[in-house]
This record gives C-alpha cells, structure tokens and sequence, in this order.
C-alpha cells in the first residue's frame, strides 16, 4: 500500500507540474517531496518515463480508457471552465501514469526503490526545448540534442549524445551532478553550465559556481588530468589530438542560444557561420578561406539566417551568392 501512495502522488505532483496553472509553491512543494526520499525520487522518475514514452505501456488503449474517465470525473460546473479543464487534463495524466506505474512497480520494485534507471530526451533538428529532470535541474536542450539521464539513490548521471545543452544543477551534496559527453566527464554541484558536442570532441562552458572537468575512465585521452573551472571559462577539448584550451569568454553570447539569438561580439565569421547553420534551413558556406576569421558583431533571431547573412553582407567586405534553395555562399568582395 505504501509503494502505492508513493506511486500515485508521484503521478499527481508530475501530472500537477506539467499543467499550465502549476503555482511555484506546487515546483517547491514537490522539489521538498523529492528531496525527502530515494523513493520518491524514483517514483517520480518512473512517472518521467512512462510520460516520454520510455514504457511501452503508455500507448496502451487502457490509458485513454482511464484518462476518459478521470476527465469526466474531474469536470464540473465551475465560475472558470478553462481552469477546470486545465485541471481535469492533469487529473487525467496523473490516472493514466499510476496505472501504468503500478503495473510497473508489480514487474519491478526495485525501480521505485532508489535504483538507478535511464530516461532520454531528444530535440529533433528544428526544436529546443527545456526539461525538468526529478531532482529538479533544468536542462535546456538545444536543436539536435540527445540526452540520457541516470538518477540513482547515490549520484544523477547524465550522458549528451549529442547536441548542447545548458544545465541548471539543484543542489544536492550527497549525489553529485555529473555530464559525461566523448571521453570527458563534467562534475558540478549547485552550479550552471554549458556542454557541447563537435566534431572535434566537446566545449564546457560554466556560467555559474564551479565544475571539474576530467576524462572518463575508458576514454581514448590522456588519464591523469583534472581542469577546475571558474565563471566565465570554456574548455574546448579536442578528442582526437587529445589538447585542451582553456580561456575566457563571454557567458552571454555563448549561451544566446537559449534565449532564442544570435549575439556576435567580435566573433570570427566561422564560427558565427556555424551558429547559424545549427538552426538554418539554407546552410551558409565560406567560399573563400580569407574570411573565417574576420570579426563580426551583432544580435539577432535565431533560425533568420538569410537577415543575418544580408546584415554580414552590409558591415564586411562579402559577396552574397545564391546557390539555390540549400546553401548560401559568402565569396570576398574585392570591391571593398
């Protein structure tokens, strides 16, 4: 019975969270329910998975069936119906998700018991999106980005398989933060940072508190090193040189993405073309290698490529050639 009550109000407090009319005392309530206990945590968890889709359960038909009848149930006459909608929608997700958790917990308790279990996120090529994990961070996902979470009783493990994403750490000193992405792991408690894939290997970006960076222990680098981060430093690791550099730069601009810009500041022209191109439906390409490092400055929307180009076009000395309906070219314009 105990199990069960835990099952259903994890169902209740995550189907409550994802509702429109959720109030910051409900967020502050539940992150306090979380921290209370193991259980509760993987009980959450378990309501995460079923949610994304992760149980195979949650397709079936006997889902609808009783999310129907919660909705009947919890639709009354009231002065405000869209809030008694909105409610009645959540009270319905929340039926849906105990009935599949507990099905669940029957086949295996040891999901509700703390054990460490794996959910994933993933953004498709035109989408961001934020996500609040069970220890309450927040993650924000950027366009092609692939998580994998591992919450267990004693550590929160995350793996990016691909893509970008900031990290908003709750804290929680007895189970480390930790990213693991191409060899390298990222050890943070109470702090924010970025993590990024390339093509060359990763880039760790903190804004906020502290982070150790290391190698993981079957990676192709180098062992033995250990870089401890502070506000305002980046780390870009290239895997198949094994080199790191470490520098400062601005938080701001490096992190734009997530408020939907583009901000350049004295940004080399490649890499504000790679910006571009993570969102663009017409990639941009350099046609002439002289161009890569000049700087470049400005803030716009994200995914208007073809503004920004036009804009790049009006402050340097580029040529702008339509390829077609793929690809636009900068060329120098010898001109100017």
């Amino acid at each position: 019975m105990k199990h069960e009550r835990t099952l259903q109000e994890a169902a209740r407090r995550y189907a409550r969270l994802q509702a429109e009319d959720c109030t910051q005392e409900e967020r502050d309530a539940t992150r306090a329910w979380l921290a209370a206990s193991p259980e509760h945590r993987g009980a959450y968890q378990l309501a995460e998975q079923v949610s994304t889709g992760v149980a195979a359960m949650a397709a079936d038909d006997r889902l609808r069936a009783l999310a129907d009848e919660a909705f009947a149930a919890y639709e009354a006459p009231a002065k405000n119906p869209r809030a008694v909608r909105r409610w009645s929608i959540a009270a319905g997700l929340a039926a849906s998700l105990a009935f599949v958790m507990l099905a669940i917990w029957q086949i295996s308790p040891g999901i509700v018991a703390g054990q460490t279990e794996s959910v994933a996120y993933e953004t498709t090529a035109h989408e961001r999106n934020t996500v609040e994990l069970a220890d309450g961070s927040r993650v924000q996902l950027d366009v092609g980005t692939r998580i994998a979470v591992r919450m267990g009783s004693d550590r929160r493990q995350i793996e990016l398989l691909s893509g970008r994403a900031l990290f908003e750490v709750a804290h929680d000193s007895s189970r480390p933060f930790s990213v693991s992405a191409a060899g390298t792991r990222t050890t943070a408690l109470g702090t924010k940072f970025q993590v990024q894939r390339n093509e060359h290997g990763v880039v760790v970006t903190l804004t906020e508190g502290s982070v150790a960076v290391d190698p993981t222990e079957h990676a192709s680098l180098s062992p033995g090193w250990q870089e401890r981060l502070i506000p305002g430093e980046q780390l870009c690791i290239d895997a198949a040189n094994d080199r790191r550099v470490r520098q400062f730069v601005d938080v701001h601009v490096a992190t734009s993405w997530t408020q939907g810009r583009h901000i350049f500041r004295a940004t080399p022209l490649h890499s504000a073309v790679d910006e571009l191109n993570r969102y663009a439906k017409r990639k941009v390409r350099l046609g002439d290698p002289s161009l890569a490092d000049l700087p470049v400055s400005g803030n716009f929307i994200v995914g208007d490529s073809e503004m920004v180009v036009e804009a790049f076009a009006a402050l340097l000395p580029v040529r702008v050639v339509d390829a077609g309906d793929r690809e636009i070219i900068l060329f120098r314009n010898h001109g100017r």
